[in-house]
Order: structure tokens, then sequence, then C-alpha cells
């Protein structure tokens, strides 16, 4: 599982965050650990160990040119700065109570309609979600840059934790979900896993029903969701 920002120390994370702001998200920097001491108020040692540790911890990449340093961040860096990011979001925004998306139905591989029916997880949807799902998932594509953003920010928010097993055969990963009412008419959930084959613009959604046969539904069409990220809001989203 993926560290939090909780669980490292909190003197490496100013040298994280300033890897950030020159630009090791996108492309490899090339810095000094004197210049990068400098900047931070640090000395070179300090630095030198803080690069060390966050190589260790797999959240930067570093070569060695010279005697400067050419440092990117991983994806588990960036995902722990997202989430400090979106912490910070919403103690000063305060978390939404919904989100409303659109976005366009597309067939996937099939991959839902089996996860959805093992027992390990079909076990939790009903009893954590309050409802038996239909064997496959509904796959929304979204397209603006707004909601791929707010699609982003729902795994930093407290969701329904589908919790992860094993069987005699392999591993099978968590997950989160958060409930969800589908083109204003049928009650169902958005399900985020760890281990997905879709990006950041993609929703799977699961409900009690066929969703393409109750809402006459084809590949193309546009959907609406509505995703309940509140306690309060999911109790009152039938009022």
């Amino acid at each position: 599982m993926p560290l939090s920002f909780r669980e490292i120390k909190s003197s490496i994370l100013p040298t994280l965050l300033e890897l950030l702001y020159l630009g090791a998200k996108n492309k490899p920097i090339e810095i000094s650990t004197f210049e990068l001491g400098k900047r931070l108020g640090k000395s070179q040692q300090s630095i030198s160990k803080h690069l060390i540790e966050l190589q260790r911890l797999g959240l930067i990449e570093v070569t060695y040119r010279k005697r400067r340093s050419v440092i990117k961040l991983t994806e588990n860096g960036i995902s722990i700065l997202l989430s400090l990011y979106a912490t910070l979001r919403e103690i000063f925004e305060e978390a939404p109570n919904v989100i409303e998306f659109t976005g366009t139905v597309f067939s996937g591989v099939g991959e839902g309609s089996y996860y959805v029916t093992i027992r390990g997880y079909r076990s939790q949807f009903i009893k954590k979600l309050g409802f038996d799902p239909y064997p496959g998932t509904l796959n929304v594509r979204l397209t603006s840059m707004l909601e791929k953003r707010q699609r982003k920010d729902l795994e930093y928010y407290n969701g329904i934790l589908i919790e992860g097993f094993n069987d005699e055969y392999r591993t099978y990963g968590g997950a989160k979900c958060f409930p969800a009412i589908i083109n204003d008419t049928v009650e169902g959930a958005i399900v985020l896993t760890k281990r997905s084959l879709y990006d950041e613009s993609v929703l799977e959604v699961i409900a009690p029903v066929n969703l393409r046969n109750r809402l006459n539904l084809k590949d193309g069409d546009k959907i609406r969701l509505k995703v309940y990220i509140s306690e309060k809001s999911i109790n009152s989203k039938s009022g």
C-alpha cells in the first residue's frame, strides 16, 4: 500500500515540496545538494540525507552527473504531494457534499463483471452499500479538465472502504466507493479500485440493476452522475 504523507518524516517534506516547485514532477531536474540546501536553508549534508531517504522510500529517482544530482519525482512521490494538497484543500475550503459529472458511456473489456461477482467483493458491496450489484460496471468517460480533476480528488476524500482480501489463488486489492445517482433516476455507487485499467478520465459505476437496460443506454450516450461525498448528503440524497 502506498505511503501516506503522515508516515513521512516532517523534516524531509519541505525537500519533496521544493523538488515539486522546481519542476521535478514533469521532467528530471539537475541541481547540486549545495544549491538545494541553500534554497531550503539547510546544510549540504542534511540535503544529501534527505535525498537518500526520499529515494529509499521510492518517492524520487536520482542519478548523478559530476557533482550534481538529476532528480525526478516518482508516481508515489507525486501521489504523496497530491494527498497533502487535497488534505489542505479540505481544511481550508471544506469538502463538497455532492460532485456532479457528465460523461460518455463506453464498453470496457468485461473485467468489471468478473470482479463484482467475486464473493469477497460482493458481500462487502451488499453490507456497506445496501444493495446487491448487477454483475458488471457501467464505464463513463469524462471529457472536461475540471471533471477529470474532480475525479482525481475523489481518491483523497473519505469514501466507503472495500477491503482487499486473499483466496487460495491470489490477492485482491481494496477499493473505495461513493454513493451516486445516475441520470437522476437510479441509485448506485462509484467504485475506485486501487488496481484499474483506467486513468482519471474514467468512472466505473455499479447499481442493483443493469443500467444500460434500465436507462436505455448505448455506447456514446451522455450520462449524468451525482456523487455524494459527505455522510450528511448521503443520508439526505433522496430528499
